[in-house]
């Protein structure tokens, strides 16, 4: 199992920037692990004892409100690695993780990914640049509380379409969640979308037809 594991990194940030030998330690240390869609991984509080990479599936990082509300920080599909912040500072997770459908992730332990990155410089130098990547797209996330429900999911779609091309795989309610507005709003929204011909939406899934003009909705703005 950790030839396997090894092999599976080998192609992802940031392990790709460690040698042989320390992805190999690595994944004599990791372990796979399925959940079923729906099934929570870890939740916010508890101690950041690990690093965590998406194998197969999709894995939705959430924050539930206290007035019963939910909103999606991050949506992680295969090959992303998460959770990278609270490795670093080993405080806390800040969000639940949460399979948002059949999934397979690889645990990383955190003392092993802490010594990875002082035997690798190169290591350590591409998992700041992935955690402040990371920190820019919350930062541009927060400052779309600000911006009209049309221009939230506008953005929203744009950028998920960086992870899944033109056509992106999440409901309605998941996109509402992403884009902190309410499902009926999200309804509304997309309809208004689909009939000026800038997306077309069917069950569990939107494609993006014209996205020149759904990245011109927020400059009109």
């Amino acid at each position: 199992m950790s030839d396997v594991i090894e092999r599976f990194l080998g192609p992802i940030e940031p392990f790709k920037r460690l040698p042989a030998a320390e992805r190999k330690r690595l994944g004599e240390t990791a372990r796979e692990k399925p959940y079923a869609k729906g099934e929570t991984i870890f939740r916010a509080g508890q101690p950041s004892d690990a690093v965590w990479v998406v194998k197969t599936g999709r894995v939705h990082l959430m924050k539930f409100l206290s007035d019963g509300k939910i909103s999606t920080t991050c949506v992680m599909t295969a090959g992303e690695t998460f959770c990278c912040l609270p490795a670093l500072d080993r405080k806390p997770y800040p969000t639940d993780a949460v399979a948002a459908e059949d999934s397979v992730v690889v645990r990383i332990p955190t003392g092993a990914f802490h010594e990875a990155m002082q035997r690798s410089p190169s290591f350590g130098h591409e998992t700041l640049c992935l955690f402040c990547e990371r920190l820019r797209q919350v930062e541009d996330k927060s400052c779309m509380v600000y911006e009209s429900a049309e221009v939230r999911l506008a953005q929203v779609l744009l950028g998920l379409s960086k992870k899944f091309g033109s056509t992106i795989p999440l409901t309605r309610q998941e996109l509402s969640e992403i884009a902190g507005i309410t499902h009926e709003t999200a309804i509304r929204t997309l309809s208004r979308f689909g009939k000026q011909g800038l997306i077309r939406s069917s069950r569990g899934q939107t494609t993006i037809l014209k996205p020149a003009e759904l990245s011109n909705l927020r400059n009109n703005s």
